[in-house]
């Protein structure tokens, strides 16, 4: 696989499972540094042993740059690969690694075999698969070189803040080492082929069916010759599980996943396939939203969406029942109180004109929401919303697939809305214990059945700016008004 630097300097190759790997380190140098000269923020070079000159030729006379090739700050690493290739990120580290067996025996498989590069005894070595890595050394943040034929370094692209991630090697064992590392060390750079490929977002998503692809931006040196989307029930799905094939070649392609189960999470990955092996996007899951259907209160009439999530039926739309109505300013933690948003009068039938109960329902304080699901359905208690929130992976990333899409009644951003439950989360605020009303369109919040302290109820809260759940019962207090969700009695 051709790989040729700006100063026209081409490297060996090696193939290592599904990756492409410069063989040798990179030794473009566009300019040359002294060692005490450095930054985190700016591009600096170094050649090992090449202490206080600027000059690239005298440099480039340095035995130490003809073996070795060049030290990189973290800044210039990231730019400094050939075009097509790519500095290797803390997960391409780790795919290689993995593939040799694990970091407690790969860097004997990475090393170059006897001492004429590295010091005795270079335990291990075998350099098995041709990666033949060197002990560079490195120029470290009081602007000394240290390290040669006992360590190799190399940067990973991976940016951990102040401090960026790097492998290493030593003449004593097998071991490749994973640290984070100052961004203004000079480490070596090991450039990886492109091979870029992504996974676009679930889409139309149905009882039995739904709509993925992807985008393959690089095809890694050969002719993409089948791509398209694998999806299962366990995650990291492959080829070898039900597939759409989408053509040949790079570019975006859309796939159509069928055969799906009601009511059940998925994992779908996009997949490209040439001659070197086959490469797969980023993971992304769903759920099928299981029968929906709708039901009737037969107190008021209202009709809602019902959604089954997990095994049990949720309204998917907010409770509207409203048998009376009060200003935000009144209220009590004892008995029951009803608020429609922005309305402050006492007519049931002026609140109902409300576009905020048309579209939000109704805010309950707690004994309100405690008996306001109609017959055969109840206030879910903090066991049954964890249970929800569970299935759909955890509070941290249930949030986005409970919101309901877009920017119509959520603020943007609307951070991870997906929907993909059909629960149709929407942020009717909430009547805060001051007597106000508060923050519509920024929260959702709904009540539990489930006390937390004799003046106090669980709730669960929805953010614009977020994608997870909020559970809370402490800053709860029984007398605010908050949505309602019910669920259908077993």
């Amino acid at each position: 696989y051709k790989c040729t630097d700006p100063d026209n300097r081409n490297y060996a190759t090696v193939k290592i499972g599904n990756q492409i790997w410069m063989a040798e380190n990179l030794a473009y140098l566009p300019a040359v540094s002294p060692s005490l000269f450095g930054t985190d923020t700016e591009p600096y070079y170094y050649v090992y042993g090449y202490w206080y000159g600027t000059d690239v030729a005298a440099a480039k006379d340095n035995q130490n740059y003809k073996d070795y090739g060049v030290l990189y700050n973290w800044p210039a690493a990231k730019a400094a690969c050939p075009p097509g290739w790519h500095l290797p990120s803390d997960d391409e580290w780790t795919a290689l690694t993995t593939c040799l067996g694990g970091e407690g025996v790969a860097g004997g498989k990475m090393k170059e075999t006897g001492t004429a590069h590295w010091l005795s005894p270079n335990t291990g070595a075998t350099n098995e698969i041709g990666f033949s890595a060197l002990p560079g050394g490195h120029r470290n943040s009081y602007g000394d070189f240290t390290d040669i034929g006992y360590f190799g370094y190399w940067w990973a692209s991976t940016d951990t803040s102040a401090s960026a991630g790097f492998r290493g090697l030593d003449c004593d064992g097998n071991w490749v080492y994973r640290y984070p590392s100052s961004k203004e060390y000079g480490f070596s750079v090991r450039c990886v082929r492109d091979y870029n490929i992504t996974t676009t977002a679930v889409t139309d998503i149905k009882l039995t069916t739904a709509t993925s692809g992807g985008n393959v931006t690089a095809d890694g040196g050969d002719t993409v010759t089948a791509r398209g989307v694998c999806w299962s029930t366990s995650q990291n799905p492959t080829i070898a599980n039900s597939k759409t094939n989408n053509g040949t070649g790079t570019g975006s392609f859309t796939s159509s996943l069928t055969g799906l189960t009601a009511d059940t999470r998925y994992y779908v990955r996009a997949y490209a396939t040439n001659s070197h092996g086959t490469a797969y996007g980023s993971q992304i899951t769903f759920s099928t939203s299981g029968p929906t259907g709708t039901f009737t209160d037969s107190r008021d009439g209202r009709t809602y969406n019902t959604v089954i999530i997990n095994g049990k039926e949720w309204m998917a739309e907010n409770l509207a029942y409203l048998p009376a109505v009060s200003p935000s300013s009144a209220g009590s933690y004892t008995e029951p109180y009803y608020y429609v948003y922005g309305y402050e009068g006492a007519d049931v039938a002026a609140a109902k004109q409300n576009a905020n109960y048309t579209t939000y329902g109704v805010l309950y304080n707690w004994p309100a929401a405690k008996a306001a699901c109609p017959s055969g359905w109840h206030l879910p208690s903090d066991d049954e919303w964890t249970a929800l929130t569970t299935w759909l992976g955890g509070e941290e990333v249930a949030g986005g697939r409970m919101k309901e899409t877009g920017t119509t009644h959520w603020l943007s951003p609307n951070t991870g809305a997906t929907n993909e439950s059909g629960f149709s989360a929407l942020p009717g605020g909430y009547r805060y214990t001051n007597g106000s009303f508060d923050l519509i369109g920024n929260y959702g919040s709904w009540w539990s059945a489930t006390e937390s302290s004799t003046t106090n109820a669980w709730s669960r809260n929805l953010y614009y700016g977020s994608g997870s759940v909020y559970r809370s019962g402490y800053d709860d207090r029984k007398e605010s008004g908050f949505s309602v969700r019910c669920v259908r009695d077993n």
